[in-house]
């Protein structure tokens, strides 16, 4: 049966949004059409430049959003320059802790909210190095005994959202917290600090990853906030990754032309965390 064909099919026959959507991942076809919202998001300056993306500098916000998929690698060997402790900024964490200090501020808000709500946060894990990832996923390797199924609970090495220094863990006590107060905190407030949880239950089927309630990644407040507005954590024929790509790519188009339609080879395979 022809792509098309198969396209044809899933919309003439009746079934959930979400079957639908994993049938037409499984060919490769691409998520919703960009909104509108994404490409207002970007403000240019009189010769059509782009000087702000969801209020972040345009050189921040290339670097924030990256992509960092099962299927989309950083750079080789990528280190963000402005790395810095995170207990010596007064940031309770597990052990030594790396941030980037762009997420320093919003990430100490966050936590003391979070408390102030009866909820304990930290950092469990912050930056991790390609290299160091290589030690994680070999043991992810190790106890699950296939590469596949350990990377469904951990990103292969330069694919893991950690190596940009603006995501983090917020627990190390992680069967605990699924289902927890915390969790449910954490997912209604995290956009006020310009998180994201990209790694939903609703997400699995397009990431490839098992859902991480904990995992958060920084993109800004404005970019979280419009996020939380659509509902991402409930969908699942779209993902906090593909609205990143709209944003990449609305960001690099001529300001009269249109967003690009979030299709990245990571929609037919990939790794996480």
């Amino acid at each position: 049966m022809t792509r098309r064909r198969l396209l044809a099919l899933i919309l003439a026959v009746a079934m959930t949004p979400a079957r639908a959507a994993g049938i037409a991942r499984a060919v490769g076809l691409d998520p919703p059409t960009p909104p509108d919202w994404i490409r207002a998001g970007l403000e240019r300056d009189d010769a059509g430049t782009v000087v702000r993306v969801f209020e972040l500098d345009p050189d921040l916000a290339r670097e924030v959003l990256l992509p960092a998929t099962k299927a989309d690698a950083l750079p080789d060997g990528y280190a963000p320059g402005d790395l810095v402790s995170a207990a010596a900024r007064g940031i309770p964490s597990s052990g030594a802790q790396r941030l980037r200090a762009v997420v320093v501020d919003d990430t100490r808000a966050l936590i003391q909210d979070a408390a102030a709500a009866g909820h304990e946060l930290h950092v469990g894990s912050g930056f991790r190095s390609q290299a160091y990832q290589v030690e994680v996923f070999a043991a992810q390797v190790a106890r699950w005994g296939d590469e596949e199924m350990a990377n469904r609970y951990s990103a292969r090495p330069g694919h893991s959202q950690h190596q940009l220094g603006t995501t983090i863990d917020f627990t190390d006590a992680f069967r605990g917290f699924r289902g927890s107060s915390a969790a449910d905190w954490l997912r209604d407030n995290a956009h006020r600090f310009g998180f994201v949880l990209p790694y939903t239950v609703a997400a699995t089927a397009r990431t490839g990853y098992v859902d991480e309630p904990w995992h958060g990644r920084w993109v800004g407040q404005a970019l979280a906030g419009r996020l939380q507005a659509v509902g991402y954590q409930d969908r699942g024929d779209l993902d906090a990754d593909d609205v990143l790509d709209w944003v990449r790519d609305a960001a690099g188009a001529p300001a009269s032309g249109s967003a690009g339609s979030g299709s990245r080879s990571r929609l037919s395979g990939g790794s996480t965390a």
